[in-house]
């Protein structure tokens, strides 16, 4: 069986059963700090693939990983998983969870990056068009990139719209290059 059968069985049990306690926010949460933990602290899987950690230290990082105060199924589905010697598809359960979790509330993931910062105003007026044009809840982030120049670059699930000026000069660029 591969990675992605296993995880895939692990997450939608995970989150069928959340759901039918009412839990999914919650777990879906602690499963986003989980993933966030993977990419902020990469001695976290290597920690988790050490064959002669305790499992109860490994259960201690993974509570840590989701959140200060992690949800009672969370804890639960971290000792199933570790009994299991599953830690090291962790990640791609998280992920899966979270894509579950997006797909069945209709969430939108929207990232929008700029050169300066951004009003709220903006910001706000953004996510409500979005939200307007999909029928989606819109989640939004978005980063600071000097090195935009001007503009903005917008990714909305798998789309992406780069109208920075860095791209445009690049283009223009290219284009100068190509016509000597």
């Amino acid at each position: 069986m591969d990675i992605g059968t296993i995880s895939s069985r692990y997450a939608k049990a995970l989150f069928s059963l959340a759901k039918e306690k009412g839990q999914e926010t919650r777990v879906y949460d602690d499963m986003k700090m989980l993933a966030d933990s993977f990419s902020l602290e990469p001695e976290l899987r290597v920690a988790l693939g050490n064959p002669l950690l305790p499992a109860e230290e490994k259960l201690k990082l993974l509570t840590a990983a989701g959140g200060i105060e992690v949800s009672e199924l969370y804890g639960r589905f971290m000792q199933l998983v570790v009994k299991h010697k599953r830690e090291s598809l962790l990640l791609f359960m998280a992920h899966t969870y979270i894509q579950l979790y997006r797909k069945d509330k209709r969430i939108t993931r929207v990232q929008f990056d700029t050169a300066v910062p951004v009003s709220e105003e903006v910001k706000e007026h953004l996510q409500n068009k979005l939200k307007e044009e999909t029928g989606n809840t819109i989640e939004f982030s978005g980063l600071v990139q000097p090195e935009l120049l001007g503009g903005f670059r917008l990714r909305i699930g798998n789309n992406r719209i780069d109208a920075s000026y860095a791209t445009q000069l690049r283009e223009i660029h290219s284009r100068l290059l190509e016509n000597r």
